[in-house]
This record gives structure tokens, sequence and C-alpha cells, in this order.
């Protein structure tokens, strides 16, 4: 089941909340904070993902819908950082590997990412894409995503 992240830029406050609970989760922010909105990974097709065709180890792979860095196949050549289209890969010197959004899907105690459980003003949602498919004939939740998706381009 594919899953991705929907960001209501209307809601925002710039709080960083988000940004704070992914550092706490996993030691370095998988989420960037642009002059106004939360970025996160874009959740690629496997097939199509650049950080995941450019990986030289195939240190990147899906997992449940999601793409995962293997930490021990990573060697840390960054060619996946110069890939992203949205500079979401984030290196952790820690733990000697790239790093990138999973929603958390490596965490088995959560049910939610860490960044939409901080989220006080309910900015963050998770679908999964059969949820959308099933939303899409909704118009006035199309419409609404929309107009979020206009904001979001006038905010970056």
């Amino acid at each position: 089941m594919k899953t991705l992240m929907v960001v209501d830029p209307r809601m925002c406050t710039e709080c960083k909340d988000c940004v704070t609970a992914c550092k706490e989760e996993h030691g370095v922010s998988r989420v960037k904070k642009t002059s106004t909105v939360p970025l996160f990974c874009m959740h690629c097709h496997p097939d199509k993902a650049p950080c995941a065709r450019i990986c030289p180890t195939n240190a990147i792979k899906e997992e449940d819908g999601v793409l995962m860095v293997d930490e021990d196949a990573c060697i840390l050549c960054r060619l996946c950082m110069i890939s992203c289209p949205v500079g979401m890969m984030v290196m952790d010197l820690e733990k000697k590997s790239t790093q990138k959004c999973t929603l958390c899907f490596e965490k088995e105690d959560r049910i939610l990412p860490a960044c939409v459980e901080a989220c006080k003003d309910n900015v963050l949602k998770v679908f999964s894409v059969e949820d959308l498919e099933d939303l899409k004939d909704d118009t006035t939740f199309a419409d609404i995503i929309e107009e979020a998706m206009k904001i979001y381009q006038e905010k970056i």
C-alpha cells in the first residue's frame, strides 16, 4: 500500500513542532522548513524515485509502500542527496548513513508519524493512495486540495 503525506499550507502556523518531533524521533530531522511551510519527502513511486535509481549499492528499497534506506548498505556517496528533486535526503553522521522520511514506518510502536502527532494545528495528513482514489470523486475534497496546492505554490 503506497502512503503519502499531505500538508495543508493554509493551516500551517510555522511553529516547527513537526521538525522538532522528527529530530527527537530519529536524531536528525528528516523534515526541512522552508520560509513558510514544512517540506517533506515526496515519497516517489519506488520504480521512479531518483534517490533509489541512482544508488550504486541499492541501499534504498521499498518496504510496505515506503522507500527505506538500508543503513548497512549505504556507502555515503551522497548521490541520493544530489538526485532528490526536493533535497530531502539528509546525512546522519552518527549512523553513518543517509536518511529520508519513512513516515516512521520503521517504528513499530507508532501509529502515526511523529511529525503528524506533534502538529497541533492539524496541518499534516497521511493517506494511502487507495484513500485518495476514493476521494477523487468528492469535488469538495478535490477543491480543497487544489486550493491548498495553489497556496503552497504561492508560499514557496
